[in-house]
């Protein structure tokens, strides 16, 4: 066998020309010898050659089958039929430009969107053992996606038998100051042990140690690489030194590798990118168990499924509600999911509904090309005929016919990777905030195996139709003079296909629509405040200078005051949390009316907002009860609240909230807190923070005294550009104290588009893929319809010369066009019915079974379609008679 293998190759590499003549020779030689016996027998050398020919058999199979001994048959037949496709490629060249343009725009646009859905959905995250990270959320009530508290922290990683280590993160702002500029930077404070989770090693120096966390520990500090080179030059000395920040001095201990993120959910208020990380500065296990701020992840032992966990977690819930009167009080539970999974849970159904259309287009795409072979293999019916009748099998010609189609198609394939890189660019500039916190997302070997693989299925299923059709021949018939009127592929084949074409642009063209009717809605949704010609920026007071609550209450106070003498300003204040704004972990507690029973306490929660006199005017949010906040309030330290509406109608259903009392936590400093009754002074409607689709939760608001907080945003309504305005701002910063920057500088408009940027993303990406569809569709109809013409011009122009009207020509080209437009339109609608509803959870204000939309999908597409069977109609009318006849 290993002879033979060797053999083979060596016939396949060798000298081919060579072998040929041999062959050739031997068999003259082969032949001159049966002759001459036959020419001594008796017979003419005439007869003896003819007899000689007759007994040997075919000479060219003899050729064949001698050749397949010595080489590689299969690949050398390979390579003769891709060079004679590229022959024949060549010399139709029209028939190859339009086949490789369609295909390159349907396999670019699937090489696109997988790459996508590889990068979020498929690829792992670069972190250790990624399937083995969970995140532990804490569940009270109705709040599934809760933080969790040190002394829950604490107790996991205590008592767990199935995790490997928990860890945990908690996003702050802080100013570096010192010999530069002050600069405002993120800050994770987290465990010891949380960077060494996820990352191997630090690029220089080394991840925190366990001594290093907790009261009274040395403060140390470990750098971003993109702070490492901003701030201190890439200096590889770094490491040791002493750096400033909010008033307190820490040592470099490691820099992190320039592509570490951490990826976390969104809504967990942790940004990818941090600027520096220290450890928790307090002891955890000695936190109050009703403060939780912290994200934590834990590490599954090998071989521990997340349904163990799970039941591990629920034990562990039961007994933290046993010993923590607070966990009991608010009924907490624990809920562990893969980190992976709960990172892409609100991205999956929008790109898989992508990834579905691109296949759409894709097979939209197959089908007008496979409708140009079908044409194609009518005009190569003689040559068809002719290769069989010389002996070569079917089997043997469906074989060359396939490796055209897939030449084609995998030619088609590689302008589709420039069509991927330029779709790729637009995703990226259209992507959501959530898929940003994945990283880059690029073409890579996976997203060009991907790209040859499915140019290579799209060339099979082009071509198989075409080449068993054109095979399927009558030799007799077909060798006739007169063959050239026996079609090679027949109208139905052709017809069948732009019924699957229309069938399935239909469907993405209802996708679109649906899509487009919920971002007119979104765009209709009002936020609750008037975005326009609000500037917004974050302030941190979080130094030592500002520890006291009047300190950091007389500091915002001025800055207020001085800010609304700015030139050109209407209107400020100050607030703690701004809507859409997730650069700060969100606060939010139970609430209840002071006289409500013990059974509808600690069920319901609030987004809490620590704020200024005329933050509502700033921000344009209006009153429907009651008075704002005033000088008074603060000054005094009143106890008093403003609620919307949604918290109101809640507490107080009969309609009066004016006047009552709410019982909620207010909190004096970080970690300590108070919850009592305070009296409500007004409602303002609901202003919509974390969704513009839906209300996540109602919203109090408290005096800034009643809940200080160390990083504040001011809002700012002026007609004055923010480029002018900008620097002024800065000013009067630096007048309070110099060592503070302002940052995140930006419009209130700018955090309202960035909620509607996954749905503008889906949108957009659908509406470009239904517009390719029906392009493609409409480009089948008419060039089917085209060719029918003109395939049966003797006929039209016979009918015409025998008395046709050309009125009846011209509805009958119509209606035999708009035929399988008709039922593809009804086979896509029946379609739809079970496809769309997959959509409803990207759909907002619209039903997935919308009649307007369906019906006007539907007479949109009908009508482009029947202009695409207008034109050749009208060709077919102008046939003339004596012309066709005289052809005939």
């Amino acid at each position: 066998m290993l002879r033979e293998t060797l053999a083979r190759i060596a016939g396949f590499f060798g000298r081919r020309r060579s072998l040929e003549e041999n062959l050739e020779a031997e068999l003259r030689a082969h032949l001159a010898l049966a002759a001459e016996d036959k020419v001594r027998g008796g017979m003419s050398p005439e007869e003896a050659r003819r007899a000689a020919w007759r007994e040997f058999g075919g000479v060219e199979q003899t050729k064949e089958n001698y050749r397949e001994q010595r080489g590689l048959p299969f690949a050398e037949t390979l390579l003769n039929d891709l060079r004679y496709g590229l022959r024949m490629l060549g010399k139709a060249r029209g028939f190859t430009v339009v086949a490789i343009l369609t295909l390159a725009i349907g396999i670019g646009a699937n090489t696109a969107i997988f790459s996508v859905v590889h990068a979020v959905l498929l690829a792992p995250f670069p972190y250790p053992n990624p399937e083995r990270l969970a995140i532990v959320w804490s569940v009270y009530g109705l709040e599934g996606r809760a933080p969790a508290a040190g002394p829950e922290l604490v107790y996991l990683r205590d008592r767990s038998r199935l995790f490997e280590e928990f860890g945990g993160v908690w996003a702050q702002s802080g100013a570096l100051t010192g010999e530069r500029e002050p600069e405002q930077v993120k800050v994770g404070q987290v465990t010891s042990n949380f960077l060494s989770m996820l990352s191997v090693k630090p690029q220089l120096g080394r991840f925190f140690r366990p001594e290093e966390q907790g009261f009274g520990a040395a403060r140390s500090m470990i750098l971003s690489d993109g702070l490492w080179r901003r701030r201190f030059g890439g200096d590889t000395q770094t490491i040791g030194k002493s750096v400033w920040m909010n008033g307190n001095s820490f040592t470099i201990v490691g820099v992190m590798p320039a592509n570490f993120r951490i990826i976390f959910p969104e809504g967990s208020s942790v940004p990818p990118e941090m600027d520096v990380y220290i450890p928790f500065p307090s002891d955890l296990a000695k936190q109050p168990a009703d403060q939780g701020y912290i994200r934590v992840i834990g590490r599954l032992k090998q071989g521990v499924t997340f349904e163990q966990a799970q039941s591990e977690a629920d034990e562990m819930a039961a007994q933290l509600r046993a010993q923590f009167p607070a966990f009991s009080e608010e009924g907490l539970k624990l809920r562990v999911v893969p980190l992976h999974g709960d990172v892409v849970r609100n991205l999956r159904t929008a790109l898989l509904a992508l990834f579905s259309g691109v296949g759409f287009v894709l097979l939209i795409a197959c089908a007008n090309v496979a409708n140009l072979l079908l044409s194609r293999a009518s005009q190569r019916q003689r040559e068809v005929t002719l290769r069989i009748a010389m002996g070569a099998t079917r089997g043997r010609v469906i074989r060359q016919l396939l490796t055209e189609s897939v030449l084609l198609s995998c030619i088609g394939g590689a302008a589709a990777v420039l069509v991927g890189a330029w779709a790729l660019k637009l995703l990226l500039v259209l992507r959501p905030q959530e898929m940003e916190r994945l990283g880059t997302i690029d073409l890579d070997l996976t997203a060009f195996g991907f790209t040859l693989a499915i140019s290579v299925i799209a060339g099979i299923l082009c071509g198989v139709a075409p080449a068993l059709r054109a095979t399927r021949v009558n030799l007799v018939e077909s060798l006739k003079e007169g063959g050239r009127n026996v079609p090679g592929a027949k109208h139905d084949s052709r017809s069948a296909l732009i019924v699957c074409e229309v069938a399935l642009g239909f469907v993405l063209l209802i996708g679109a629509g649906l899509m487009m009717q919920t971002f007119a809605e979104l765009m209709r949704v009002n936020p609750g405040f008037a975005p326009d010609g609000v500037l917004t920026f974050h302030v941190s007071a979080a130094s030592g200078k500002y520890e006291t609550p009047e300190a950091a209450t007389e500091f915002f106070r001025k800055l207020q005051k001085n800010v609304a003498g700015v030139p050109g300003v209407d209107s400020v204040s100050v607030v703690s949390h701004l809507p859409f704004d997730e650069s700060l972990p969100n606060w939010y507690s139970y609430y209840w009316a002071e006289e409500a029973s013990k059974q509808e306490q600690n069920t319901v929660m609030a987004d809490h907002r620590s704020v200024f006199p005329g933050y509502f005017k700033s921000i344009g949010a209006s009153f429907v009860a009651g008075r704002d906040f005033d000088d008074f309030d603060i000054k005094e330290g009143r106890a008093v609240v403003i609620v919307d509406e949604v918290v109101a109608e809640r507490a107080w259903p009969d309609g009066v909230a004016v006047g009552r009392k709410l019982n909620i936590e207010h909190k004096i400093s970080t970690f300590e807190s108070g919850r009592g009754g305070v009296e409500v002074v007004g409602v303002v409607k609901h202003v919509q923070s974390h969704s513009l689709t839906n209300r996540v939760r109602g919203q109090v608001y408290l005096p800034y005294t009643q809940a200080v907080r160390p990083h504040m945003s001011l809002t700012v309504r002026s007609n004055t550009p923010p480029e002018t305005l900008v620097p002024l701002l800065q000013a009067e910063v630096a007048k309070l104290d110099k060592d503070l920057p302002i940052y995140n500088v930006q419009p209130m408009n700018a955090y309202v588009e960035k909620a509607r940027r996954e749905t503008r993303f889906t949108t957009a990406l659908s509406g470009a893929l239904a517009l390719i569809a029906l392009l493609l569709a409409c480009t089948g109809i008419y060039g089917v319809t085209s060719y029918s013409v003109q395939r049966r011009t003797n006929e039209l122009g016979t009918r015409m010369a025998l008395g046709a009207q050309r009125s009846d020509i011209f509805a009958m080209v119509l209606r035999e066009g708009m035929l399988p437009v008709v039922v593809g339109l009804t086979l896509g609608l029946a379609l739809s019915f079970v496809l769309t509803p997959l959509m409803a959870g990207l759909l907002f204000g619209v039903r997935a079974s919308d009649p307007v939309t369906l019906a006007g999908s539907g007479a949109f597409l009908g009508g482009v379609a029947l202009l695409a069977c207008y034109l050749p109609a009208r060709r077919a009318v102008r046939v003339d008679p004596l012309v066709a006849l005289r052809y005939e």
